[in-house]
């Protein structure tokens, strides 16, 4: 690893509910919880913004100084820094050659979060510099947020980040642990920490997987998928139906699983027409195949060797065992790769190949022929997150994390979206914000892009994301 890396991972470093009589909304039977009960405000602790650690971005300051005297956009402007400071770069920073984004640093944020950054402004309507001052302290967020977790887990109820990005949230079983206040401080928002909500965050995972595993065992249902809205303790449960079973309010009746036992959660049941779809038919590596996407390359905790990561979708069947991988058009090439593993169910949606006779390396691409190097393995991602994604139908796009547990039928443990920004071909496809790499993509779940984390790859066979 860098020593650039090294100094910038230094830098970075919410009510009981009850189901309600089955609604027609939109066309779908849907069990909808009542409101959380109100809050008591000793549970609360509220950190005003003018009491946090505010980011100085010193270099970007000029940058935009600059750009103002000479009358050009501060995308320009940062793109020439950008331009100059890679000349600079060494084969030490770019070990396995140049990237099309530079392994350059301005203050805390990275040329590739600063290029998705431009990405989700472009998409949110907003300006750059906006989109910088409500997403670009993202980073800090997930590092606290993990911190917080790992000190306080057997009390931690969840975090989560506006979308506006201009507060975030944390929630523990019982009371605010003091430690977690010291470490909230560290974000330029208004913070909220709530206590008393009376059940953790591992409690909601347990109840989500039993809910699931009590609805697909009803004969009248033929698949079911279930997540959990981290900020109302509500655990969503989507439904499909046989053929054969009527969409009406006793069908809800039927498949509706018991209440959970815990206090402050509760289910909401949907009746839906699709609840899952993956995007492809067949396996992609590294690059592009002709119905998935590449994920990240992959290499074993405890020796040299490297395989391709993607979806375990992608590798069904006799089809998937041997495939031709393909650079994008101006790299070029290709090589035969073939399949070693794939898993669809505990980890996730999982599968990895051989690197055939290319040389693997710790780039990946975030858009069609640009490409960037994984500087990080991403965690589970909190609510609230924005992060992209490549994928060879839909090319470059960004959304927010809205559930960071979710299962479909055996699949367990993926990361569903606020939205659809995914079509058919983006499977197996990375996810990834700046050089973190946070998941490959899986398809669409409700109707909202979803993918497997990364780390599951680690936990499932000691293989991870290859970083720089």
């Amino acid at each position: 690893m860098s020593q650039t890396s090294r100094k910038f991972r230094a830098l970075r470093r919410r009510g009981l509910i009850f189901v309600a009589p089955a609604a027609l909304i939109g066309g779908l039977l849907v069990a909808a919880p009542a409101a959380a009960q109100p809050e008591s405000e000793s549970d609360v602790i509220v950190l005003t913004s003018d009491q946090q650690t505010q980011i100085a971005r010193p270099t970007l300051d000029a940058i935009k100084a600059d750009a103002t005297q000479r009358g050009v956009p501060l995308e320009a402007a940062l793109d020439e820094y950008l331009s100059g400071a890679r000349m600079s770069l060494t084969a030490e920073l770019e070990p396995d050659g140049p990237a099309d984004t530079p392994e350059v640093n301005v203050d805390d944020l990275t040329a590739g979060e600063l290029e998705d950054l431009r990405l989700i402004a472009t998409q949110d309507g907003i300006s750059f510099e906006e989109a910088v001052a409500a997403h670009g302290w993202q980073g800090t967020f997930n590092d606290v947020a993990d911190e917080i977790e790992a000190s306080y887990g057997t009390e931690f109820s969840g975090a989560a980040r506006s979308q506006d990005g201009k507060s975030a949230w944390f929630a523990f079983k019982g009371e605010v642990p003091e430690g977690a206040v010291a470490l909230a401080r560290k974000l330029p928002v208004e913070v909220k920490l709530q206590g008393g909500r009376g059940f953790t965050e591992a409690d909601l995972e347990q109840a989500s997987l039993t809910a699931r595993d009590q609805v697909a065992a009803k004969p009248e249902v033929a698949s079911v998928a279930t997540w959990y809205d981290i900020e109302t303790g509500t655990i969503g449960v989507g439904v499909q139906l046989q053929p054969s079973i009527a969409r009406d309010a006793s069908a809800i009746e039927q498949i509706t699983p018991p209440q959970p036992q815990i206090p402050g959660v509760g289910l909401a049941v949907s009746l839906m027409d699709e609840v899952t779809a993956p995007e492809d038919k067949y396996i992609r590596g590294g690059g592009l195949y002709s119905g998935c996407t590449a994920g990240f390359n992959l290499k074993y905790k405890s020796s040299n060797t490297k395989r391709q990561g993607t979806a375990g979708h992608c590798a069904r069947g006799s089809a998937g065992a041997t495939q031709t991988y393909s650079n994008h058009s101006q790299a070029g090439g290709s090589t035969t790769i073939k399949r070693v593993w794939k898993h669809e169910g505990r980890y996730g949606d999982l599968a990895y190949y051989t690197v055939g006779g290319k040389t693997p390396t710790r780039t990946f691409y975030h858009n069609w022929n640009k490409t960037r190097y994984a500087t990080e393995r991403g965690g589970r991602p909190r609510r609230g997150t924005r992060i992209c994604h490549f994928g060879k139908t839909t090319g470059g796009s960004c959304a927010s994390v809205a559930n960071s547990v979710v299962n479909v039928g055996d699949i367990e443990g993926m990361v569903q979206m606020d939205r659809n920004v995914s079509e058919p071909g983006d499977s197996g496809g990375p996810w990834f914000y700046g050089g973190t790499a946070y998941g490959v993509h899986y398809g669409k779940v409700g109707g909202k892009s979803t993918f497997t984390p990364t780390l599951r790859f680690d936990s499932a066979r000691d293989y991870q994301v290859w970083i720089k």
